[in-house]
């Protein structure tokens, strides 16, 4: 219960009386008084921000001082809601539990993925090492989990230094940044380069970032973090990176969604205007299940391996076989021909997806590969894009 200082609004998401006060003689808080019988004053969802109300009769006032108003004045002019999203408008049905599914219609699905997979050449498993984190690796000191990520972090870097992709005059840009890890020991690699600089891109804010102690650290490296959804990012509206000549974009295990806008962000901001110089890319991949049709950059080839838009969320669910399919085997006291078995479709269809990014790149006029950059037993998620573009 409630007392008369209090609203009586019950709030059943909660299942509780709502705790604001209110006016002597109501019994609702502005929030949750809906008296229609007084004309102008039932309340509405504010166009701005529909997570609150305001009375319909003071609409226009609200919309001039609303707080939501004064956060899309500010917002910085590269970010620009779905600036990044497939420009087609076709969308993918709801996913569904591939155990709700008819099973003839997930079987079709895998003889597609089968049939599209033998038509792939072979990767490499190309592990590199760099020696800047040598001393790193070799410290008994450092945890097996800790040692796993700088490994994949290693390999990375020396992918990205055989492609001709470290040298002066050169903005790195690590999305999905994090913590910047990778962009830590990029740091100790460039500090020497003439004209440097380091963008990292998150949308969540992160504590005891390693930017930050790269800061601290003797370096005339320029470094910048922005709080952004990669979805949102105008690359090329971003004024810090536009006096240096070349971009290079990278990532580590980001989820697939971001993945993709990743990749189309960098493609678009070179056609902006201003237009950027991307170099090249090293993009390590991750949870291709979360992937979206509206942001998939290889949805094209896909349709040419016969896979249709409804597929689509089929095709995703299979791919977590490959991860999943390993902790089940893990559980089980003997080896099923089964599990054994789709963890190869798993994979297979993870590849799939990232041989469509692929096409897109080389589309866009990059020169790619797709490798094994570290073993399965430092990370099931272990293949990665390299790309490179003649300026």
């Amino acid at each position: 219960m409630t007392d008369d200082t209090h609203c009586m609004y019950f709030v059943e998401r909660k299942k509780r009386f709502c705790r604001m006060t209110v006016r002597k003689g109501q019994q609702y808080c502005g929030e949750h008084r809906q008296d229609v019988a007084n004309p102008g004053s039932e309340r509405v969802p504010c166009p701005l921000d529909p997570t609150h109300t305001c009375y319909r009769s003071k609409l226009t006032k609200h919309l001039g001082i609303c707080n939501a108003k004064q956060k899309l004045d500010e917002q910085p002019v590269f970010l620009v809601e779905g600036a990044n999203l497939n420009d087609e408008t076709i969308a993918a049905p709801p996913r569904v539990p591939l155990s709700q599914l008819d099973e003839s219609v997930v079987e079709t699905v895998i003889r597609k993925i089968h049939a599209a997979h033998d038509k792939l050449p072979e990767f490499s498993q190309t592990i590199l090492r760099h020696s800047i984190l040598e001393d790193k690796l070799n410290d008994e000191s450092c945890g097996r989990n800790v040692k796993k990520h700088l490994l994949q972090n290693a390999s990375l870097l020396g992918h990205l230094e055989q492609a001709g992709l470290v040298q002066d005059d050169t903005c790195f840009i690590e999305f999905g940044a994090g913590k910047a890890q990778l962009t830590y020991w990029l740091g100790q690699i460039i500090k020497n380069k003439s004209n440097s600089c380091i963008l990292l891109i998150d949308r969540s804010s992160q504590r005891h970032k390693n930017d930050n102690k790269l800061r601290r650290e003797e370096s005339h490296l320029v470094i910048k973090r922005i709080r952004a959804d990669i979805a949102d990012l105008q690359l090329n509206q971003v004024l810090e990176i536009q006096s240096v000549k070349y971009k290079v974009g990278m990532a580590k295990h980001l989820c697939g969604m971001a993945t993709d806008l990743t990749i189309r962000c960098l493609v678009k901001s070179m056609n902006g205007d201003p237009k950027v110089d991307v170099h090249g890319l090293v993009v390590a991949f991750c949870c291709h299940h979360k992937c979206e049709y509206s942001s998939y950059v290889g949805w094209e080839y896909l349709q040419e391996c016969g896979f249709t838009v409804d597929e689509f969320p089929i095709l995703c669910s299979i791919v977590s076989w490959a991860t999943c399919g390993t902790r089940l085997k893990c559980e089980i006291s003997s080896q099923s021909p089964k599990t054994d078995k789709r963890i190869i479709i798993g994979r297979k269809a993870k590849t799939l997806l990232n041989w469509g990014r692929v096409v897109f790149l080389e589309s866009a006029g990059f020169r790619t590969e797709l490798l094994y950059y570290t073993s399965t037993d430092v990370s099931p998620e272990n293949m990665c894009i390299v790309a490179t573009r003649l300026l």
